[in-house]
C-alpha cells in the first residue's frame, strides 16, 4: 500500500467531529494508503489531543502517530501560506510542514523532492486541517501517487 503522511494542523478546541471532517474531504481525493500521523508535540498539553486519539483509534487505528517539536518544521516552504503561522511557527501551513517533514524523514536523504499529493483542507468548524505528502518511490513522475 502507498505510504502516506498525514500533517494535522489543530486548535486547541478541536473535537474529533473537526477531525472526523478532514477525514471525509481527504477519502473524497485520496485512494487507501498506509498512513502515518503528524502532528505537533506541543498539542499534547490540549484537549484536542485527546480528541484528536479517540478520533485516530476509531477510524484509523492502523496510522503511525509521529508528534514533532515546532522547530521541525520551521522553514519549510509550504504552497498554502498565512502570514499568522508564518509569524507563529516560521512555516505557511503548519498540516502541509508536518506532511512533508514526516515524509522527507520516512525517505530519507536520498529521496526525490517530496512533494504534497493533497495540499491543506480545513474542517467546517475551522479548527483542524490537513494536508498529505506520499513516499518518495510511490510518487510518479506526473507526482500523483501510484
Amino acid at each position: 500500500m502507498t505510504p502516506l503522511f498525514a500533517g494535522w494542523g489543530l486548535r486547541a478546541t478541536a473535537s474529533q467531529s473537526s477531525f472526523a471532517d478532514c477525514w471525509a474531504q481527504a477519502c473524497e481525493q485520496l485512494a487507501p494508503g498506509d498512513w502515518t500521523f503528524a502532528l505537533l508535540d506541543s498539542k499534547r498539553q490540549t484537549p484536542a489531543w485527546a480528541a484528536f486519539h479517540a478520533w485516530a483509534a476509531a477510524a484509523v487505528p492502523q496510522a503511525a502517530l509521529q508528534a514533532w517539536p515546532e522547530s521541525a518544521i520551521a522553514q519549510i516552504a509550504t504552497p498554502s501560506v498565512s502570514p499568522r503561522l508564518m509569524d507563529r511557527f516560521a512555516t505557511g501551513s503548519v498540516s502541509e510542514a508536518l506532511a512533508l517533514h514526516a515524509a522527507r524523514c520516512h525517505a530519507g536523504t536520498r529521496a526525490p523532492q517530496i512533494t504534497l499529493v493533497l495540499r491543506r483542507v480545513v474542517s467546517a468548524d475551522r479548527q483542524a486541517t490537513l494536508a498529505v505528502a506520499a513516499g518518495p518511490s510511490q510518487i510518479l513522475e506526473t507526482g500523483v501517487p501510484s
